[in-house]
């Protein structure tokens, strides 16, 4: 039976990755629960102790399946990802003129939000993007 997952970043920022991501993914940043103004609020309602309670945010995919967490930490990232994730902003069937369209129209939101664009690049009749979202984590759009 298939388990079910969901994805952490450590990172400085919860919120503005949050925003940035749900930006990118077309998904929505998701509401603390039991209608608590924030996720250490929420934390702290469920008596966590305070050396547990942490900063975080996470964006949910509109259908309620897929979840990212931000998970708020101290350092600073270092080095490349070990893992990055590949957003596709083309259909099946796109041509080429097309696809450089829709990449390069998120990529432009990407930025506009403080993403920055390592490369650019076209293989096997791909035309993808490699970036970095408001922290440095590299990931590709095609």
């Amino acid at each position: 039976m298939p388990r079910a997952f969901q994805v952490v970043v450590d990172c400085r920022n919860p919120d503005l990755m949050a925003e940035f991501w749900a930006c990118a993914l077309d998904y929505r940043v998701q509401d603390p629960p039991d209608g608590q103004p924030s996720w250490l609020e929420f934390q702290r309602a469920k008596g966590f102790p305070a050396e547990e309670v942490a900063e975080f945010a996470s964006v949910v995919e509109p259908g309620g399946d897929g979840r990212i967490c931000f998970l708020g930490v101290p350092e600073e990232k270092q080095g490349k990802n070990r893992l990055h994730l590949d957003i596709q902003a083309t259909a099946p069937g796109d041509e080429l003129a097309e696809k450089i369209a829709k990449v390069d129209a998120l990529v432009a939101r990407l930025c506009a939000r403080g993403g920055t664009v390592a490369r650019t690049g076209r293989e096997r009749g791909q035309y993808f993007v490699t970036m970095a979202d408001v922290e440095g984590n590299e990931f590709c759009v095609h």
